[in-house]
């Protein structure tokens, strides 16, 4: 066998790996860079108020298992956790969640977050855990929908309210962009039922 027969061989052989890894790579589209999203505290007008008539309010998320990750995520038909390539909140959702929800809560002009809070009957508590917060897709892999849900209590001085708050909001195009707008407004929706409910339990 001659030079050139042998270096024909050689490239035949090496040419379906060549593919292998090309596609690989395509697949997982670990190597392209990774984009990250801001999710926005909600925008209503504050209420005129100075700092001795904020109520100190402490707010803390928590996550399920699954969702404490700062990758942001889709179920699938077949119940399957599943990640936007490389679609990245800027840190894990219950920290991303604490901070917008406390943001919202300040400016509403009512609730001051930042401050340190007791536990005695003047401690104002919000803890919630995050149920539901990613993309909901069909059995071809499109995401139709958002879904989010946090849960937990509310606690205004001794007295202690259950807090189920629940939306979803529908995607219009597969694009990245387009999914997180319907988990920002998915999250604005359940920030305005969360405020209603603070007023009602814990303002009078």
């Amino acid at each position: 066998m001659n030079i050139r027969n042998v270096m024909t061989v050689l490239f035949l052989a090496t040419v379906p790996a060549l593919l292998l890894q090309a596609c690989g790579g395509i697949l997982t589209s670990e190597n392209a860079a990774k984009q990250y999203y801001m999710l926005q505290p909600l925008e209503t007008p504050a209420q005129r108020a100075d700092a001795g008539q904020q109520h100190a309010l402490s707010v803390n998320v928590t996550a399920v298992p699954g969702l404490d990750t700062d990758r942001i995520m889709a179920l699938g038909a077949d119940a399957r956790l599943n990640r936007y390539s490389n679609a990245r909140w800027p840190d894990h959702l219950p920290e991303v969640l604490t901070s917008v929800l406390r943001r919202s809560l300040e400016a509403s002009g009512s609730y001051d977050t930042r401050g340190p809070t007791g536990h005695g009957a003047e401690s104002w508590r919000l803890q919630l855990e995050a149920r539901k917060f990613y993309g909901l897709q069909d059995a071809a892999g499109e995401s139709r929908s958002v879904a989010v849900e946090l849960a937990g209590s509310l606690n205004c001085g001794t007295a202690a309210h259950p807090v189920r708050l629940a939306a979803s909001s529908g995607v219009g195009e597969q694009r990245l962009s387009v999914v997180v707008a319907a988990h920002q407004a998915a999250l604005d929706s359940i920030t305005r039922e969360l405020l209603m409910l603070i007023g009602d339990h814990c303002d009078h």
